[in-house]
């Protein structure tokens, strides 16, 4: 909307601006003196870590109103110093009920998360009911395992690529890797429950 864009140049300019139209105004440009790199990689570190303890959750599927607590393990004093001073934005933004900053490395606990700046573990125990799960498994692997073997079908059918379109024939390979990808999650899934 560019004519709102002129108004309100003009209005800036009380009416009485340096150039006819703001689209003869030389573009501005950045003010180097007011660039601060550090700021700039203070809120990177915190935005990376609400990131992370999002997308933890959603692997873990937690409840989305449900706060959990987390571990943090930074090795640098500064952004330890940075976390504790943003503590509470942290914890709103990510849900996060507690933050307990550890002294060791958290490399062996499962699903915890690394980054060049900390190590985060998501305190979560989820309860489920293991036959049921299990059960939900066995029948997602029997229908990829179906789909795998139509689509493998169809891409060995030399009649079938040479009608097929283009585009259809690629989404065919595409989808055919996205289910492999799936299909070894859901077995390390079975495996890890122990299932049958």
């Amino acid at each position: 909307m560019p004519f709102i864009t002129e108004e309100i140049w003009h209005a800036i300019y009380v009416g009485h601006p340096p150039l006819k139209s703001i689209a003869l105004a030389a573009y501005p440009q950045a003010d180097e003196r007011q660039l601060d790199l550090k700021a700039e990689t203070h809120m990177a570190v915190l935005q990376d870590l609400i990131v992370s303890v999002r997308n933890r959750r959603a692997e873990l599927k937690a409840e989305p109103k449900l706060k959990v607590p987390i571990q943090l393990f930074v090795p640098e004093p500064e952004i330890r110093t940075l976390i504790e001073q943003n503590r509470s934005a942290v914890e709103r933004q990510a849900n996060v009920e507690q933050i307990a900053f550890k002294d060791a490395s958290l490399a062996k606990l499962p699903g915890a998360r690394h980054t060049a700046r900390f190590d985060v573990h998501v305190v979560y125990e989820q309860k489920i009911d293991l036959p049921a799960e299990c059960d939900r498994l066995k029948k997602d692997l029997e229908k990829m395992e179906k789909e795998i073997a139509n689509g493998d079908r169809q891409l060995s059918n030399q009649g079938f690529l040479a009608k097929a379109p283009a585009n259809v024939v690629e989404g065919l390979r595409k989808r055919r890797q996205e289910l492999e990808v799936l299909r070894a999650k859901a077995r390390s899934k079975r495996d890890e429950l122990g299932c049958e």
